[in-house]
């Protein structure tokens, strides 16, 4: 007997072995690899689900995360379908043992013995229900319990789980079904979603409620009567009523969740630093608006809101209706690169500011220039002379403007505009010029609105930041110095006056004005407009147009743009204070004369106080008089070459820069003109020489009709300059007053031209003719 006993117990060992082995081997050879692809689900920064995706088979099937799962809904799970889940290895023998018992005394199938794993090995792999494939079944749960835990695997089964149609898992279903997510639903909704998989077609949320709550109460008795959960809660949950029907997924933002999706591959939830509120807000305020404008043929616009303390982007509309696929609603209008207009002129007169170019009461020359062939207009074609900075960046101006970017440097801005994350402007870098402070270069919305949050953080410039690293918190990000705090204040000063052309005219005399600064951009051809604004706590972008790029002749940041920036200032933080500028300790004051905006000489005799950078503001004296000797009658002025002994008096005369003396002439401008120099003096003088403004030099010029088409000569002088003299190709030309124009037809393929003063003073340029 012990010898047979003895027999048994090896050959059961030996096969035991043998079955390990080949388990083993089975593992090896055929691995259980999940493989199952979930669709992203998008987040607002409090948890809420913002936008779905739906998997490559078009199934809504979300990542249900381990956190996700409540203790109440594991408790239900497990209670319904596997009692002894968390003891059995995979495979419960009682339960098959039972369920063949029952299956051969009734002659048919009347239980499964189907473990939560076997399950979730079915759901990965699914076959026709046979024996085989019961024990390939088997063995694959075997293989999962052997390789994860408990927990991943009921969070497997959650994943998968089938509730009709197209949704698959629990989260999916909790979103599509209750609009929340499975952490927050409530027993009474659990056990609900429990009882589905076990007949997905015939019991259907939203269509079968009636049945669903006569099955969902039975369970919540059992569940009671086996002391689950607490009679209380029973109780609150058999009195609650099935709110459940099939909602749309979630489709708020839909080009910002896609470019969260394209940012980040591969993850499945995607916590984002969206405020619902925020968002919801903006986007009603965004599409109420943008429906009034198409009866004017503009039909898109897009709005980004960021919280200037984090640079978390609270709301993100890339259309205004995203569904008008006439119009192209589904463009990212916050990605999409698009000429900025005026709006890039903050940063350039608060990096002048800084350079030591200027100051708020510095005056700018508003008038005609050329400069290197390049020669640009004001928006309304009009020029203002003398101005000073803060007027000129008020009214927009775009001639002071291109002065500024000469004197600064276009490989100087463009710089600054990299360092702020302008990845289109450094793509093009070495192809810009003057143009792209007036909008002939590309940028974006959130690009430009990330600059303007760095006006509001006293200059210093951060990343937006879109998503939110849960593990780690809002990590810290490398700020980069844009503008100093000072040069920050001055220009914020500017942009915050309301007495400025880009003010809406319903708004003039409005108390709903926002405590904002703000600037305002229209592109050429009317095909963008723009505004975008900032106090304390927010920065909020706009922009308005077509996405076809078709312009509209009303389309205009001031009058189309910014009224949508108010209302949006408005609704999201209306109780804004007031005083929100922080002045910083190193900014000073000073007298300055009002004529220049520089330090005043002894005959400034109007002052004006003013904003200067210690150490870095220009401390030039002001020069906008000059002593002239004069004859009695005031009719020659002298030298000290030609200055007699006697019989002669001293007068003031305004030292009128060589371009503004033109546009005085040009513009029938009365001024008090130096009178011409004595004729009888031949010194040459230093000083500023003739500037030929009708031609550049080294520009090359097409000649269609050789022996007619002229060219233009043309100069600007000095206030004491009576007469020039020009010279083509070094030989005698003609002679003519400061505000002359005169004509030549050239006639070698290179000419050199000269203009000299009265005063002795030359200019050469020489220009390439190419004759056609």
């Amino acid at each position: 007997m012990k010898v047979q006993l003895k027999k048994r117990s090896i050959l059961f060992a030996k096969v035991a072995g043998m079955l390990a082995i080949a388990f083993i081997l089975a593992d090896l050879l055929l691995p259980v690899r999940p493989g199952i692809e979930y669709a992203p689900v998008v987040l607002a920064r409090d948890g809420s689900v913002i936008h779905t995706f739906l998997t490559k088979d078009e199934q809504w099937r979300f990542d249900t995360k381990l956190d996700e799962i409540t203790p109440e809904l594991k408790q239900a799970i497990i209670y319904k379908e596997d009692k002894y889940f968390r003891y059995h290895p995979g495979i419960n023998i009682f339960a098959i043992g039972r369920a063949a018992v029952n299956n051969i005394f009734y002659l048919k199938r009347t239980s499964g013995a189907s473990t939560i794993t076997m399950q979730v090995a079915r759901m990965l792999q699914p076959k026709k229900r046979t024996y085989v494939n019961k024990g390939v079944e088997m063995l694959r749960a075997l293989q999962l319990e052997l390789h994860y835990s408990k927990d991943e695997i009921l969070q497997m089964y959650l994943n998968l789980v089938p509730y009709g149609s197209n949704v698959q898992g629990v989260k999916a279903a909790s979103i599509i079904y209750f609009n929340k997510l499975p952490n927050q639903l409530s027993l009474a909704e659990i056990t609900a979603l429990s009882i589905i998989p076990n007949r997905p077609n015939s019991l259907v949320l939203g269509r079968d409620n009636a049945a669903i709550v006569i099955q969902r109460n039975k369970w919540l008795k059992r569940f009671e009567s086996d002391k689950l959960f607490a009679s209380a809660t029973i109780g609150d949950a058999l009195d609650e009523p099935l709110n459940a029907y099939r909602h749309n997924a979630p489709d708020v933002a839909p080009q910002f969740a896609w470019r969260m999706r394209r940012q980040q591959p591969g993850v499945t939830q995607i916590r984002t630093t969206i405020d619902p509120m925020v968002q919801q807000k903006a986007y009603d305020l965004t599409y109420g608006y943008s429906q009034a404008l198409r009866l004017h043929g503009i039909y898109n616009a897009s709005v980004i809101v960021i919280d200037n303390r984090t640079m978390e982007v609270k709301a993100y509309i890339g259309s205004s209706d995203f569904g008008d696929k006439a119009h192209h609603g589904e463009v990212d209008g916050v990605k999409a690169i698009r000429s900025p207009g005026s709006t890039l002129k903050p940063l350039l007169y608060g990096m002048c500011m800084d350079m030591g170019i200027v100051t708020p009461k510095t005056t700018i020359a508003d008038v005609p220039i050329n400069i290197d062939g390049y020669i640009p207009e004001n928006y309304d074609l009009q020029f203002r002379g003398n101005i000073t900075t803060e007027e000129a960046l008020k009214n927009s101006l775009n001639i002071p403007a291109v002065k500024l970017l000469h004197s600064a440097g276009v490989k100087s801005f463009t710089a600054k505009l990299t360092d702020a994350g302008f990845l289109s402007i450094w793509t093009k870098r070495n192809k810009l010029g003057l143009s792209m402070i007036l909008g002939g270069c590309g940028v974006q919305l959130d690009e430009l609105s990330a600059l303007y949050a760095s006006f509001a953080n006293a200059g210093m410039y951060r990343p937006l930041r879109f998503t939110i690293d849960d593990s780690t918190g809002a990590k810290r990000q490398k700020a980069t110095k844009i503008l100093s705090p000072e040069a920050s204040y001055m220009m914020t000063g500017i942009l915050r006056e309301l007495h400025r052309p880009d003010l809406p005219n319903l708004y003039e005399q409005a108390a709903s004005v926002p405590k904002i600064a703000w600037k305002t951009g229209t592109s050429y051809g009317r095909k963008d407009a723009w505004s975008i604004g900032y106090n304390q706590r927010y920065t909020m972008g706009v922009w308005i147009g077509n996405f076809d790029g078709i312009g509209v002749a009303g389309l205009n940041g001031a009058g189309t743009a910014t009224p949508l920036l108010f209302q949006l200032f408005n609704a999201i933080d209306r109780s804004a204070s007031v005083e929100w500028k922080i002045k910083t300790e190193d900014l000073g004051y000073r007298l300055v004369c009002r004529e220049t905006g520089k330090l005043p000489n002894d005959y400034c005799t109007s002052q004006v106080m003013d904003y200067y950078i210690p150490g870095t503001s220009s401390t030039e004296r002001c020069a906008h008089q000059v002593p002239v000797w004069l004859s009695p009658d005031e009719g020659i002025s002298y030298c000290t070459s030609c200055l007699p002994d006697a019989g002669y008096k001293t007068k003031s005369y305004p030292n009128i820069p060589a371009e503004l003396a033109a546009w005085y002439d040009q513009s029938h401008t009365a001024y008090e003109k130096i009178p011409k120099h004595n004729p009888e003096c031949g010194r040459v003088f230093d000083g500023r020489s003739p500037i030929i403004t009708s031609l550049t030099n080294k520009l090359s010029y097409i000649i269609v009709d050789k022996e007619s088409q002229q060219l233009q000569l043309k100069c600007n002088t000095a206030n004491d300059v009576k007469q020039v003299y020009w010279y083509i190709n070094d030989n005698f030309y003609a002679s003519a007053t400061p505000a002359e124009k005169k004509f030549f037809i050239p006639s070698t393929p290179r000419v050199k031209i000269s203009c000299t003063d009265d005063k002795g003073r030359n200019t050469d340029i020489e220009i390439k003719v190419k004759f056609l």
